[in-house]
């Protein structure tokens, strides 16, 4: 098991201040938390956050295929492959063909694939409580709506970089 990356007592001191050190250690912390979590089905990360998407997507009935994974995850085609073929050996997704292009295969979660994703809401059902308890209501959304700025900041950042 990795080891949890220390308490600070002051992420100003340590830091300096410094937004993207601090976001990420907690990032770090709380991934480590998952995958501790989600450890005793024997996925990585990846693979429950691409079930994870998957049932969204059933949900919603809309069609996922592999190229949709490496777009909205931002993994390169041949990661992915690997990761969908491990997730067929796990008998956790099949491939269907659909009527308009027997060339192209959605992905389907089994139903094996999909007691495990309930399972792992759950976990992170419980670590949003835990997290959303300490924040008044005014609080939480002036979190939401820094980190909605980080994010719109990051992205523009990786965009203009990948242009280059």
């Amino acid at each position: 098991m990795k080891e949890r990356y220390n308490l600070r007592a002051s992420w100003k001191v340590e830091h300096g201040g410094a937004p993207i050190k601090c976001i990420l250690d907690v990032s770090k912390n709380i991934r480590y938390f998952f995958e501790m979590s989600i450890s005793v089905n024997g996925l990585t990360s990846i693979q429950t956050r691409i079930l994870g998407h998957l049932r969204q997507a059933q949900e919603e009935n809309r069609d996922v295929f592999q190229r949709d994974i490496e777009e909205v995850f931002r993994i390169k085609r041949s990661s992915v492959t690997s990761v969908l073929q491990t997730l067929e050996k796990k008998e956790l997704i099949v491939r269907e063909s659909i009527p308009e292009d027997a060339r192209l295969k959605k992905l389907v979660l089994t139903d094996k694939a999909i007691k495990m994703q309930r399972d792992t809401y759950h976990i992170i059902e419980e670590m949003e409580q835990e997290v959303r308890s300490m924040f008044s209501e005014q609080e939480f959304e002036q979190f939401l709506e820094y980190m909605s700025r980080i994010d719109q900041k990051a992205t523009e950042l990786y965009s203009n970089n990948e242009r280059k």
